[in-house]
């Protein structure tokens, strides 16, 4: 009998201490509840007041009027230096253009970049399977100046020459052209020129 009330007590104490933690995880449940129910009656009193809006609906509505009224501006950039850089994983080659002058590239005033850059690789993968080099990965990068642009396909071709992954080869008759891309892209809204 001696081993049994030891036992008996240490089974009541586990007990005790299971049913103080549930009364203590209903006490902080409650007190969530009650927090979040004196949050929203201040944003109801703030509601009243024109402070904020309370449903979802009206912050909706607001955000398909801005939505709606958006006019897209454009500009058109000067100068800009264009290469480009397309890898094969198939056959291991890395082809890389000249880099090409294009004047009057479109571009989005809001974002500030470029519109139609997917035009100009699509222009420079095309050329590339004109020429019988099918399944390239291409990328367009663009520069504000002839130096920077010569200074990215330097970093460029050294990172692919130091890897040795891949065969570097360039690509001498590509040169990118101008590509009118302000009757393409536009938004539900006008656009204005700036």
């Amino acid at each position: 009998m001696r081993c049994r009330f030891p036992v008996v007590i240490m089974l009541m104490a586990i007990l005790m201490a299971f049913g103080s933690v549930d009364a203590l995880a209903q006490k902080a449940r409650s007190a969530r509840v009650a927090q979040a129910i004196k949050e929203a009656k201040a944003a109801e009193k703030a509601a009243k007041k024109g402070k904020i809006k309370t449903s979802e609906a009206e912050s909706d509505k607001a955000d398909a009027e801005k939505a709606s009224t958006y006019v897209q501006k454009l500009g058109v950039l000067g100068k800009r230096y264009l290469f480009g850089v397309a890898t094969s994983y198939a056959d291991s080659v890395t082809m890389i253009t000249m880099v090409s002058e294009v004047d009057s590239m479109t571009y989005d005033l809001t974002t500030k970049t470029p519109l139609g850059l997917d035009l100009y690789t699509t222009s420079f993968r095309n050329y590339l399977e004109g020429h019988g080099r099918t399944g390239y990965i291409c990328s367009t990068f663009v520069c504000e100046s002839d130096e920077e642009a010569e200074r990215k396909l330097t970093a460029i071709c050294n990172r692919v020459n130091k890897k040795k992954r891949t065969h570097l080869e360039s690509v001498d008759g590509f040169l990118y052209h101008h590509i009118a891309t302000e009757y393409i892209y536009t938004n539900v809204g006008e656009k204005e020129y700036e």
